[in-house]
């Protein structure tokens, strides 16, 4: 097959398969490949990802239907022409060699996925189409866990999600975990898969003992919980960001600075976490105590099979 154009998106957006548009606004030297490329022409759009400063390999191929200048203006004042292309989405596809010339990046070797039709032995969520903006979890009993990813439909801007109970497969705080390993997998790589959501999970726990370890030492709790793909809503955040406005504004109406009343809620506030939930002082133990006690979050690996059979209870795309 003759080389195709790959572009290199960021944060996992990918034109829905089957008709699906979006629009894209590029710099001048930026938009060139696609002036050149030319309406009706096709390539794959596929997501780079930006911890391992990589192209993942899986994207869609899409259709370039318009490309037309337009003049914006910046944040000084100034005008700046710009180019606004639109894609619209054919069929999701994968690379397995790159090359670049010119400063562009080729494949002629680019293979037609039907991921829906493969669900049963590759299970996967596809993120094309829609942005996830965050999700929750909630548990009545240990057979009853549902866990929701809620989103933006990138065409008509409505809402969408996707649903799955994953009581009796997994414990409560692998599935608030699981929650938030699938919306870092869907905006990092445009797919959850197995071996994505493995990769986020340990990605997004790690960071959470990050920000556990950071507001510890330097006492900080309103950074408990802030992570790259979002903020975690778990009791010990709730409870700092409680503890700390009530702390703040005491201090305040007491005659306090606001400096001074700010390190001192800070303080206490870090205090009645540490009692509240009963965390050790032993600096590893807490920071695990707290991911799982504080945060309901847990670091435990799962296993690939029990990650194939929590992918397969989510529907394919918010669309059914």
């Amino acid at each position: 097959m003759p080389p195709m154009l790959i572009l290199p998106v960021a944060n996992g957006v990918l034109p829905r398969p089957n008709g699906g548009t979006i629009a894209g606004m590029f710099a001048m030297e930026q938009g060139k490949m696609l002036a050149e490329l030319g309406v009706g022409r096709d390539l794959l759009v596929c997501p780079w990802v930006m911890d391992s400063q990589s192209l993942y390999p899986v994207g869609v191929l899409a259709r370039l239907v318009d490309i037309r200048q337009h003049t914006v203006i910046g944040e000084h004042g100034q005008e700046r022409a710009v180019l606004l292309a639109v894609l619209e989405g054919r069929e999701h596809a994968r690379w397995h060699s790159l090359r670049t010339a010119g400063g562009y990046i080729f494949s002629s070797s680019v293979e037609v996925l039907d991921l829906q039709g493969m669900r049963k032995e590759y299970p996967v969520i596809s993120g094309a189409g829609w942005s996830p903006a965050g999700g929750y979890t909630e548990f009545r009993d240990k057979s009853d866990i549902p866990v929701t990813i809620y989103g933006t439909d990138l065409m008509t801007g409505e809402e969408v999600s996707i649903t799955a109970n994953l009581g009796g497969l997994v414990e409560q705080e692998q599935a608030h975990t699981i929650e938030h390993a699938i919306i870092r997998a869907l905006k990092v790589y445009g797919l959850c898969s197995v071996r994505t959501l493995l990769a986020s999970i340990a990605r997004e726990t790690d960071e959470l003992k990050q920000t556990l370890e950071f507001s510890i030492k330097y006492t900080m709790p309103e950074f408990l919980g802030v992570t790259s793909s979002g903020v975690c809503g778990n009791p010990m955040t709730n409870l700092a960001h409680f503890y700390l406005a009530k702390e703040f504004v005491d201090n305040v109406r007491a005659g306090k600075s606001l400096d001074a009343s700010l390190a001192a809620a800070r303080r206490s506030t870090m205090s009645q976490l540490t009692q509240e939930l009963g965390l050790t002082m032993q600096q590893g133990l807490r920071t695990l105590q707290g991911l799982k006690k504080g945060m309901s979050h847990d670091d435990t690996p799962l296993k690939v099979e029990t990650c194939k059979k929590v992918i397969s209870r989510f529907p394919f795309e918010p669309w059914g």
